[in-house]
């Protein structure tokens, strides 16, 4: 996408917008207990117990009068959030921030690695004490005719570093023993021909190990993204690869983050007979989440060639009377390796309309945050689609309730029901995320493995919920299972009406058993 030469056009820089504090929020130490997922605490405790989210087909066993609903996130009113306001962010074929990059939080304060492109490529730097209103910090790093930059990685000064970085990707390494390896920067380093990993113990100066410059991380493209896994304590990068469909994403896993291995050296995910014939898969971000992994492939509306070897001048030419423009959506998986979209396909991040500028292309960072009940989701805005010249590009933001992916829902004066998988709950306590009408209300009862009420426990012994809640414990006036049930496991089944059920999670769970065991690859 953006690893062509690029020719010169003008730009009018807009102001940029900020309320934070001129004291350098860089001065601020970092915990050095941080989380080590990219997106602070998205993924849950390594082991479980994790929310019940319906993603997950498996989740519900019945169900009456219930539509399993998908929902978009939603932009910010303040969008664009960062834009081009520096002499050293512009201008070339394409001006601007923009993120292909990294959002985390990080101690007292937000912190952001991002894209610029301008006489080669550059890593931007911002930070934030709200997650929306965000500073460029002159750094002593990098200086561009003079000036200090917010730049950390940069073709101005390849000295610095000692390597090149696109769509960086920063994790947090707080276990390392060396503290000046306590972040881990990923990305594709044009110059070398493939990924490379720096190193640093702020996250602000870095350095790629020289060697690296020869021994690539794994052979890829030029589009690669790189996350943690809790769940198998490794960490995975998604790559572009491509199938006859054209661009289609690979992964790859690693135990220490350095030595690096495929299971399968081809495309884990592509598009498929759901899919326009104008669609290619760019990339595709994916972080840990709640016992899962969320994938948000960038959708490329563009025709592939069909016949005979790759070339570049045979790309253009299929694609040609093509959109070129790309969306995100939504995938999910339990193994990085089989994944699933929802049948609709709509736009999980909307492209914006005629006049918007982001109507173009839209990419995101490698993973959201979480600030108080909402996701934050970064992404990276262009005013015109792909291989035009004079792109204008920016950072946006769109936000999610928590777990707010995919709900069971009914809205309408009917009621519906379902019932969940068995669950070795001790407590009959349910923590649920909903939001209710202002005439609806969710009750639920448990049962038994055979589906019948568990004495105290019925539809009217429940006090039910209303209104808007991420946490609510549903609770019944009887307060203790039954003698002799507490070695049983348990069902239960919510009843809907005008109400949105997005998940759950039952209180006091057994410690002896795994939330969700993850199989080894042999049969039953």
């Amino acid at each position: 996408m953006y690893r062509r030469d690029f020719t010169l056009s003008s730009v009018a820089a807009l102001l940029f917008q900020t309320r934070c504090p001129s004291r350098l929020l860089s001065q601020i130490p970092s915990d050095p207990k941080a989380d080590i997922t990219t997106g602070n605490g998205l993924s849950g405790p390594a082991a479980g117990p994790w929310r019940r989210l319906f993603l997950d087909a498996t989740v519900v066993e019945e169900q009456q009068g219930l539509t399993r609903q998908f929902h978009s996130a939603e932009k910010h009113s303040s969008n664009p959030i960062i834009i081009a306001d520096r002499p050293w962010e512009g201008t070339s074929a394409i001006t601007g921030p923009y993120v292909y990059g990294t959002v985390l939080k990080d101690g007292q304060r937000y912190r952001m690695w991002y894209q610029v492109l301008f006489q080669g490529n550059h890593v931007g730097y911002a930070e934030s004490d709200d997650a929306i209103h965000w500073q460029k910090p002159a750094l002593d790093i990098i200086h561009y005719e003079g000036q200090s930059t917010n730049f950390v990685v940069s073709e101005f000064d390849t000295e610095k570093s000692g390597g090149r970085c696109h769509n960086p990707n920063v994790i947090l390494r707080p276990n390392d023993p060396n503290p000046e390896r306590r972040y881990a920067l990923y990305g594709f380093d044009g110059k070398a021909g493939h990924a490379r990993v720096a190193f640093s113990a702020d996250g602000l100066n870095w350095r790629y190990p020289p060697e690296s410059a020869q021994q690539p991380l794994f052979t890829s493209s030029d589009v690669v993204n790189f996350g943690y896994d809790p769940y198998q304590d490794r960490y995975f990068s998604t790559w572009k690869t491509r199938d006859r469909r054209g661009r289609a994403v690979g992964i790859a896993w690693s135990k220490d983050g350095e030595k690096w291995n495929k299971p399968f050296d081809g495309p884990v995910f592509v598009a498929d007979d759901l899919d326009p014939s104008d669609t290619q898969i760019y990339g595709m971000p994916a972080f840990a989440y709640q016992g899962m992994y969320i994938g948000l492939p960038w959708m490329y509306r563009a025709r592939y060639f069909r016949y005979g070897e790759y070339s570049v001048e045979k790309l253009h030419e299929a694609q040609s009377d093509s959109p070129r423009t790309m969306e995100v959506q939504l995938a999910w998986s339990w193994d990085l390796v089989n994944w699933t979209r929802p049948p609709e396909r709509n736009q999980f991040i909307p492209r914006g309309q005629a006049s918007d500028w982001d109507r173009g292309m839209i990419v995101t960072a490698c993973a959201p945050i979480v600030v108080g009940d909402k996701l934050y989701f970064y992404f990276g805005g262009t005013d015109r689609v792909h291989d035009e010249k004079r792109v204008q590009t920016a950072i946006g933001l769109a936000t999610l309730r928590l777990d707010g992916f995919c709900s069971m829902s009914n809205l309408d004066s009917k009621e519906g029901w379902l019932i969940t998988r068995r669950e070795p709950f001790r407590t009959p306590i349910v923590t649920i995320n909903a939001r209710t009408q202002p005439s609806g209300s969710i009750s639920a009862e448990i049962l038994d493995r055979k589906n019948k009420v568990v004495a105290g426990f019925s539809r009217n012994q429940c006090m039910p919920f209303q209104g808007d809640s991420v946490r609510h414990r549903l609770q019944w006036t009887t307060k203790n299972f039954p003698e002799g049930a507490m070695a049983s496991d348990f069902k239960i089944r919510f009843w809907l009406k005008d109400a949105e059920l997005f998940s759950y999670l039952p209180e006091s769970l057994d410690p002896n058993q795994r939330d969700l065991a993850r199989f080894p690859s042999t049969g039953p």
